[in-house]
């Protein structure tokens, strides 16, 4: 049994049958549903909006001075943007995209021998150069440390790589790699690593990946108090210096006995001389 009201389908089809190949419905034309009855026009199909472009993430290199990995950062990698800093990275760095300066006592008389340069070589720069203000850079940016001890405490900024890590966070980073910074050194830098590890768990906590080079010291935690000491590396450790001190002390005394013995004949030789120079003539030959 036929169908007793054609469908759309069945309309194309048979005007397609008696005409040949039909054209394929087009947007904005007009097309016979019933003879005699009504009309359909096609609209234009409504525009899609463009997906949105995920911007790339944030990659942060820090480069400090050390020798032992400041050459190893992604200078040619432009997904990374390279942060510099101190005034011996002053043209030693492939590429910088922003440079920061937080101390503002470069041009004191102690500092002026590099201070001076430095602070002329800073004014030629045309990437971002953050500092306290444009006193001695005019370009300068004004670095916003205000915000970020706001928002971080005051606690832990103990060095331009502690600004640099909550700046970078602030911005967004998604990752933060540290090179040609150690912070090894006892007499300096002893006091500025507590503040790297407070940004480097905030960053972690927050998502950040925090990565440095194997030829770096920075990423080395500190000992656990109390509990470092006990396993087998720790005792060893504790073991060898107690070796150590006691083979100190024990040349140690010998080289006291020895120098007291040379002390003793430089003296009698002294006195030999003294006798030799001055008292030879008192002794009357018979």
């Amino acid at each position: 049994m036929g169908k007793l009201t054609p469908t759309f389908a069945d309309q194309q089809a048979t005007n397609g049958a008696l005409a040949g190949a039909a054209p394929a419905p087009q947007p904005g034309q007009t097309y016979t549903i019933y003879p005699g009855f009504s009309q359909l026009t096609l609209a234009p199909p409504a525009p899609q909006p463009e997906a949105p472009v995920e911007p790339a993430p944030l990659k942060v290199a820090l480069v400090g001075t050390a020798p032992s990995s400041r050459m190893l950062a992604p200078y040619a990698d432009t997904s990374w943007k390279i942060w510099g800093c101190s005034p011996g990275n002053m043209k030693i760095l492939p590429r910088a995209d922003a440079w920061f300066e937080i101390h503002s006592n470069l041009l004191w008389p102690e500092h002026q021998v590099y201070g001076e340069p430095y602070i002329a070589w800073l004014k030629t720069l045309t990437i971002p150069v953050y500092m306290q203000d444009q006193s001695q850079v005019p370009n300068a940016i004004t670095f916003p440390w205000k915000e970020l001890v706001e928002e971080f405490g005051q606690d832990f900024f103990t060095s331009s790589f502690a600004w640099m890590m909550a700046f970078a966070i602030k911005q967004g980073a998604a990752e933060i790699a540290l090179y040609g910074i150690d912070m090894a050194s006892r007499d300096e830098y002893i006091l500025q690593r507590p503040g790297f590890f407070f940004f480097r768990h905030l960053a972690q906590a927050r998502g950040i990946k925090v990565t440095a080079p194997n030829e770096s010291d920075i990423m080395q935690s500190p000992p656990l108090y109390a509990i470092s000491d006990s396993t087998p590396l720790g005792r060893k450790i504790l073991a060898r210096e107690k070796e150590l001190r006691e083979r100190i002390a024990q040349v140690g005394a010998q080289r006291d006995q020895i120098n007291g013995q040379f002390a003793y004949l430089q003296g009698a030789l002294e006195d030999l001389d003294y006798f030799k120079s001055i008292w030879t003539g008192a002794q009357r030959p018979v």
